[in-house]
């Protein structure tokens, strides 16, 4: 009976170790994807009030990539490694699947945001141009 009673205690002890992993897990995927929604809103907010090159905003796009891919990765993971049965040759094809549809959507979504970037860049030095014009024809005026 005490043996019976401590085995099932030590179940509901490694239960409760797997829920605390687990848990801890999906806070970590948490905390990652607001990352990257923190690090895209950043961005954004940069490149509007400062002038940002075209080389800057592919480095940056580079970079949002690999973190999106990673990311990717690790919430697939496990799930393709039970489709796969541990095969590193089929998990190699899935992600080469995955990376070859990300690769083609990241080009369109660069090259769309990257001509709004520097179309607003344009924008802000040209209004800074104006209003340094502006200022130059009024302190003449006086």
């Amino acid at each position: 009976m005490t043996f019976e009673e401590d085995l099932r205690q030590q179940e509901l002890a490694a239960e409760k170790i797997k829920e605390n992993k687990e848990r801890q897990q999906n806070i970590q995927y948490a905390l990652i994807a607001f990352g990257i929604i923190t690090f895209i809103i950043i961005f954004l907010l940069l490149s509007r009030s400062f002038i940002t090159n075209t080389k800057m905003i592919g480095f940056l796009g580079v970079i949002a990539l690999l973190i999106v891919f990673e990311f990717l990765n690790l919430l697939l993971h496990p799930f393709l490694e039970r489709i796969t049965n541990h095969s590193p040759v089929l998990m190699l094809l899935a992600l080469v699947c995955i990376a070859a549809l990300l690769v083609p959507l990241h080009h369109r979504l660069e090259k769309w945001a990257t001509a709004k970037l520097v179309e607003k860049n344009k924008q802000i030095r040209l209004a800074g141009a104006k209003k340094t014009i502006e200022q130059l024809e009024n302190n003449k005026a006086i």
